[in-house]
C-alpha cells in the first residue's frame, strides 16, 4: 500500500514538471490562435486571412498597422512582442528586428520550391510577394507636347520636365524612400544626392502617399509621376492614359515578408502558418491582389518581369533615418 502511495505521489510531483517544460518551450500545439501584425491593405487583409484559416485550421487575430507604426510598436514592446508573428512587412524592417534579436529561427520544409533569394538561409524571414518603384507617364499630355517617352532615371533631369514631375515624400511614403534608396544604391551617396538636387528642380509637388502621383498624372495634372507599379497598372486598367516605365538602369523593389517573434505565445501555430504560405495554393490567392509573388510559375497582377537592381534592404534599413533626415533638410517644401 505504501509503495502504491509513493508511486502516485512521485507521478504527481513529476507531472507538473512536464507541463511546465512544455509551456516553457511553447511547442505544445500547432493550432490554436495565432496573433499577427500586418501592413496588408484592407482590401486583401480578410481574403488572405480566410485563405490561411481554410488551409491550416488556425484561428487568426490580425492587427493592421502601417510599416512605420508597426516598427514603433515592436520596438516599444520588445522583447515581449504582443503578436506571435508578422505577416506583410517590408524586408528592411524584418532585418532591423533580426538585428535586435527579436526573431525566431525556423527552417520551413514547405518553402523548398521558392527561390533562395526570397527567403533567409538561416530561416528568420520568408518573402512571399514584392512590388517595385516605377515611372508613370501621361501619354496624352506627352503626345500633345511632342516629347519622347522618358526611358531612364537620368531622363527625368532634362530641364523640359520642370514643373511636370510629381513624386511622394520619403518622410511619409515607403514608395518614395524606396526610390531615394534606389538612387543612392545605383549612383552612390554623393552622386545620388547630386541627382536628387537636380531632380528637385523639376519636381512640382511632393505628395504624402506613394499612390497619389499615379492618380495626379492619370488625371492630367502632371506628365510624369514617380510611384509604384500597382498604382499605375490599376489606373491604366481603369482607362487612364498612363504608361508604366521601368528605368533602363533598373529599379528597386520591396519584398514583403513573414517572420515569427522569438517570444511567440503560439510558435507551433506560427510555424504552421509559415508552412502554409509557402504553398502554391496560397500564392495563387495572393496573385489576385499583388504585383508579384515568389512561387515559381504563379502569375500575379504584373505580367512582365521588371529589370530589378540588386537592392540592398539591409543597407536601406540601417540608413533609413539618416537618409530621411537629410532629405527633409534639403527638399521639404
Amino acid at each position: 500500500m505504501k509503495r502504491h502511495f509513493f508511486l502516485v505521489l512521485t507521478i504527481l510531483l513529476i507531472f507538473p514538471v512536464f507541463i511546465l517544460s512544455a509551456v516553457g518551450e511553447k511547442e505544445e500545439v500547432s493550432g490554436g490562435v495565432v496573433k499577427y501584425y500586418s501592413d496588408n491593405d484592407e482590401s486583401e487583409l480578410d481574403p488572405l486571412a480566410n485563405n490561411i484559416i481554410k488551409g491550416t485550421g488556425l484561428k487568426l487575430e490580425p492587427l493592421r498597422l502601417s510599416s512605420g507604426e508597426a516598427w514603433a510598436r515592436v520596438a516599444a514592446e520588445a522583447p515581449n512582442i504582443g503578436a506571435d508573428m508578422h505577416f506583410g512587412w517590408p524586408l528592411s524592417f524584418a532585418l532591423m528586428a533580426k538585428e535586435k534579436g527579436l526573431l525566431m529561427q525556423y527552417k520551413s520544409p514547405a518553402w523548398k520550391n521558392i527561390p533562395a533569394e526570397y527567403k533567409d538561409p538561416e530561416g528568420y524571414w520568408y518573402g512571399w510577394s514584392y512590388w517595385f518603384a516605377c515611372i508613370a507617364v501621361n501619354t496624352k499630355l506627352l503626345n500633345e507636347k511632342g516629347y519622347e517617352m522618358p526611358k531612364s532615371w537620368q531622363d527625368l533631369l532634362d530641364p523640359k520636365w520642370k514643373g511636370e514631375i510629381v513624386m511622394p515624400n520619403p518622410g511619409t511614403s515607403g514608395t518614395a524612400f524606396l526610390t531615394v534608396s534606389t538612387i543612392m544604391q545605383l549612383y552612390g551617396e554623393e552622386a545620388g544626392w547630386d541627382y536628387l538636387v537636380k531632380l528637385d528642380a523639376n519636381v512640382a509637388q511632393y505628395t504624402k502617399s506613394g499612390s497619389a502621383p499615379a492618380q495626379l498624372v492619370g488625371q492630367g495634372e502632371y506628365i510624369i509621376g514617380i510611384t509604384w507599379d500597382q498604382a499605375v497598372q490599376k489606373r491604366k486598367d481603369e482607362g487612364y492614359p498612363l504608361e508604366l516605365v521601368i528605368p533602363e538602369e533598373g529599379t528597386g523593389y520591396v519584398l514583403d515578408v513573414a517572420i515569427i517573434y522569438k517570444n511567440a505565445e503560439n510558435p507551433g501555430g506560427a510555424k504552421k502558418f509559415i508552412d502554409y504560405i509557402g504553398s502554391k495554393e496560397f500564392h495563387e490567392e495572393v496573385a489576385k491582389y499583388r504585383s508579384k509573388v515568389t512561387y515559381p510559375g504563379v502569375e500575379a497582377l504584373v505580367t512582365f518581369d521588371p529589370k530589378l537592381i540588386d537592392y540592398d534592404a539591409q543597407w536601406a534599413a540601417a540608413n533609413r533615418e539618416r537618409i530621411m533626415s537629410n532629405w527633409k533638410a534639403k527638399f521639404a517644401k
